[in-house]
């Protein structure tokens, strides 16, 4: 049973990304996870990124904050196999795969990330390697259905209480990590924060690096 028409609302759910990657499975005849490594990974030369760590020793450890209600009841929610050591006011994660590659199971370096964003600020194509067409590209980037807590596009949203038209991104994170992709499109503009710990102020990191770049190149040389 729906909750609401199609299209009238926004929700955002993981369940919504493991259909999606169950479509695209049944679309090409191929696993979600080597499709995506074979038409988007590879082409856009994101060597480091994927659904599988070659070299754990490269991988962050994630963190997450003792001193929060999820801090608390955490030992109670997750395997025990995952739970790391204490480092001061923080509890480490040992390295743990999602069960579930559509909805979140890339693992990767802001360098690859970068490169998925010029991708995309670049009208679907990067270094003569196209992924999307200009009118798909630029289709994800507009806003078409609305709530309070967020507003989405396909694949790109805004949510939270910073909204604005200048910008899409796309959000995500768990225990341990969280990850914000941002376009500007109006100004050929992106930026990539990734963090090894379950909350901080992303918005604080992205609006300085953006304001920045942006006033370095409008200062003449």
């Amino acid at each position: 049973m729906l909750r609401f028409t199609p299209g009238s609302k926004a929700a955002y759910t993981n369940l919504g990304y493991l259909v999606l990657g169950e479509l695209v499975a049944q679309t090409s005849g191929e696993p979600f996870d080597i499709y995506v490594r074979t038409h988007v990974l590879e082409p856009l030369g994101m060597t480091s990124t994927g659904f599988i760590v070659l070299e754990p020793s490269t991988w962050a450890t994630p963190y997450q904050s003792q001193l929060t209600p999820l801090g608390m009841v955490m030992p109670l929610l997750i395997p025990r196999s995952i739970l790391g050591g204490r480092d001061g006011r923080f509890r480490a994660l040992r390295h743990f795969y999602v069960d579930g590659a559509a909805y979140g199971g890339l693992v990767g370096p802001i360098a690859d990330a970068a490169l998925f964003l010029r991708m995309h600020l670049g009208d679907g194509q990067l270094d003569g390697a196209r992924i999307l067409s200009s009118d798909a590209a630029r289709a994800m980037r507009i806003i078409v259905a609305h709530s309070r807590q967020i507003e989405v596009g396909l694949g790109w949203f805004r949510r939270g209480k910073v909204r604005s038209s200048e910008f899409v991104e796309h959000l995500g994170g768990g225990v341990g990590f969280w990850n914000c992709l941002r376009l500007y499109p109006h100004v050929g503009l992106g930026a990539v924060v990734m963090g090894n710990a379950t909350t901080y102020d992303h918005e604080a990191i992205v609006t300085a690096a953006i304001d920045e770049t942006h006033t370095r190149r409008s200062t003449p040389r």
